[in-house]
């Protein structure tokens, strides 16, 4: 007997106590009536004298007519009918105190109520309900399914790859692959869960300056939270942007980037960065359309393999001003040790992958507030020999803007950086640019940038080797996206 069979028995138990309840109460306090009868209040015998009445049966006496047409109440009937609906209350309180009281109906009943959870606090506790159920594995294959297709569809107030659905859905679909270490799960269940969330869209979230000059380039940074499988092979490319003046170049250059995920393993929310350009002065309100393509290899258990596609668009509000400030360069032996700290860390190489290499720093280490209004734009190199091997162009804000960063790759050796040691052989460079610095200004805060670090250190690369894979730290989710370009090569845009 499955757990559902077991709990529609409760509720037929449940539904028969009640009504005995009930009925037991309306006979004993309203059933038995006079219905026009004169009758022995103590007896309930017919009375058929006239004044006086008394009984013929018990020879009880009365002298008001009224007192012969009382309804007949058992007060010791009600009483244990009360006791019983307290004591089945108490019941199932204790039970509900350690479970939510949508436990009490059926899992496929709870589903299809889904969709409703946006409606009242008793609702919206469906989604919470749902994913401990998966959790603890006490969902059949049956109805994990057909969550999962109810979570892929989405309903229409919360369509795939809106917030909604993110604040609906997105807590059930990340536990709807879970299973208790002892639970057996078929083959055909698992196939199933795999293609039907590489058909999930994912919800891009663009980041990206409310306030920017005209002169340097606009980046945006693109965080795609997805569900695909570690198997999916991903891809995304921009198909349009309406309503933003790019230039025919710019234009010519993102709709031909394909970014591919190097890695999936734990990782659904990942970042890449995409350059606009400079932009003309005005405000610029528009969209970007970003598709998305996902192929599921076929695999033994399941010889049909999964494709699917689609396209997210997502809003576009840039306020362009004119460039007016003049930045002045800044450079002293105490803000040169504190970016010395901040790249200490230096490169970290793992075992495998597109994008295997990448460099640790630590903005927060410039994120005194007397260092509020001086930008940090940086290009940091890998040397080996005094010849670059890897090269990242990076940028953050001193003060409390420091804890964001952008950044993009320009130059990566694989090969030479899969060598890399801590020798004297190998140092870190990092040079203060302006033109990276006033990328700064406008995007992570209020407060003016006046002055750009223009100094120049160079420091003793440290190495450090991973074991796992690169996604598995959350500190590396950001780094699962590679840009495929037109030639063999691949430059993983990360940091």
């Amino acid at each position: 007997m499955n757990f559902e069979t077991t709990l529609i028995l409760v509720w037929i138990s449940v539904l028969l106590f009640a009504t005995t309840i009930i009925y037991s109460l309306w006979w004993s306090l309203f059933w038995d009536r006079s219905r026009g009868q004169r009758r022995c209040p103590k007896c309930w015998h017919h009375v058929q004298e006239r004044f006086p009445f008394r009984c013929n049966e018990c020879g009880y006496l009365t002298i008001f007519e009224g007192n012969l047409f009382r309804t007949r109440r058992r007060y010791g009937w009600a009483t244990i009918a009360i006791l019983a609906l307290m004591t089945g209350t108490l019941w199932l309180r204790d039970q509900l105190s350690t479970r939510s009281w949508w436990s009490l109906f059926p899992d496929r009943m709870v589903i299809a109520m889904l969709p409703l959870a946006d409606d009242g606090e008793t609702f919206r506790e469906i989604p919470l309900y749902l994913a401990n159920c998966l959790m603890r594995g006490e969902m059949s294959d049956a109805n994990r399914l057909r969550l999962l297709s109810q979570c892929v569809h989405g309903d229409s107030w919360a369509t795939p790859g809106s917030y909604q659905w993110l604040n609906k859905f997105a807590s059930i679909v990340e536990k709807i692959d879970l299973f208790p270490p002892n639970a057996p799960v078929s083959d055909a269940t698992m196939d199933e869960i795999e293609q039907g969330l590489n058909a999930l869209a994912p919800v891009i979230i663009l980041d990206m300056p409310m306030k920017w000059n005209s002169v340097e380039p606009i980046f945006i940074s693109v965080n795609v939270m997805d569900w695909w499988p570690a198997q999916s092979e991903v891809t995304l490319r921009v198909t349009a942007v309406n309503d933003i003046p790019v230039t025919a170049s710019a234009l010519e250059r993102l709709t031909h980037e394909v970014w591919q995920r190097a890695t999936a393993a734990n990782a659904n929310n990942t970042t890449f960065t995409i350059n606009f350009d400079s932009l003309p002065v005005g405000t610029h309100n528009g969209e970007i359309s970003i598709a998305w393509e996902s192929n599921l290899p076929a695999s033994t258990n399941a010889p049909l393999g999964s494709h699917a596609k689609g396209v997210v668009t997502k809003s576009v509000n840039i306020d362009v001003q004119p460039t007016k400030e003049i930045l002045s360069p800044i450079a002293n032996s105490e803000l040169d040790a504190l970016v010395k700290e901040a790249f200490e860390p230096g490169l970290i190489r793992w075992p495998e992958g597109n994008a295997r290499h990448a460099f640790s720093y630590q903005p927060y280490k410039t994120s005194s507030s007397e260092l509020d209004a001086i930008a940090f734009g940086m290009i940091v190199e890998a040397m080996e020999n005094g010849v670059p091997r890897r090269r990242l162009n990076v940028w953050w804000r001193g003060g409390r803007g420091g804890s964001r960063t952008g950044f993009e790759i320009m130059l990566e050796d694989q090969i030479a950086l899969d060598h890399a040691e801590k020798s004297d052989n190998w140092t870190l460079r990092i040079r203060g640019d302006e033109i990276l610095a006033r990328r700064v200004a406008g995007m992570y805060g209020n407060a003016p940038i006046t002055q750009w670090w223009s100094g120049q250190v160079e420091i003793p690369m440290n190495v450090s080797d991973r074991t796992s894979d690169r996604t598995t730290g959350r500190s590396d989710r950001g780094r699962a996206w590679v840009l495929q370009g037109p030639s063999a090569d691949v430059k993983p845009k990360s940091n």
